[in-house]
């Protein structure tokens, strides 16, 4: 009987290519500063994600201001300008990286033979639908923040927790929750991943 390459099913294959799919989005939408867009000085367009922003005001020598367009994280992790960010910036990179180590696993059992028994693959099922839900607690804890300063200059002067004043959610933000609704579907489609039962090797 010939040796299997994979220990995964058809739908297996797919759940593997899937999670890689959603560890892509959610790590893509936890880095890029694209959550949150507003205008500053009703002009300059500023973008802020958890930790890094883009397009910031920088004080001069002569006293005046300078709009720096580019993008770049605070300097520290206590420079992030809300609490509420912080814990976001944690939970959701907790997230996004777990993500992808469930992915890097999925991935190898395509390839290699009892990578992944079926005891294995829910317990990766569970693994992502607990990292959706991490994912899902950071990104409700961040618009908490939205009463700092720095969003207020940008929001009209009106944003509050919960409120978004004249900004608007941005498109790494949806990138993200894509990834998360994929984790979901990835969980479910776990159960029915691997042939292979524990304890069913051959010697």
């Amino acid at each position: 009987m010939p040796i299997l390459a994979s220990s995964l099913t058809a739908t297996g294959v797919f759940w593997a290519c899937l999670s890689l799919a959603a560890a892509i989005l959610t790590c893509s939408g936890f880095y890029l500063p694209f959550w949150l867009q507003g205008a500053l000085f009703n002009s300059t367009e500023v973008s802020f994600g958890s930790f890094r922003r883009c397009s910031y005001p920088r004080m001069e020598e002569d006293g005046g201001v300078k709009i720096v367009h580019e993008c770049g994280r605070y300097t520290t992790f206590y420079d992030i300008p809300s609490i509420s960010w912080q814990i976001s910036t944690i939970t959701v990179g907790i997230g996004a990286s777990t993500s992808l180590l469930v992915a890097f696993t999925a991935i190898a059992a395509c390839c290699v033979a009892d990578v992944v028994t079926k005891r294995a693959a829910r317990v990766l099922g569970l693994v992502q639908t607990l990292t959706a839900i991490i994912i899902l607690v950071g990104g409700a804890i961040y618009p908490n923040g939205w009463g700092t300063r720095e969003v207020q200059e940008v929001c009209g002067g009106i944003s509050d927790s919960y409120y978004l004043g004249t900004c608007q959610l941005s498109w790494s933000f949806y990138l993200m929750g894509s990834g998360v609704v994929l984790l979901f579907f990835c969980a479910v489609l776990s159960l029915w991943a691997s042939r292979i039962k524990p304890h069913s090797y051959r010697i």
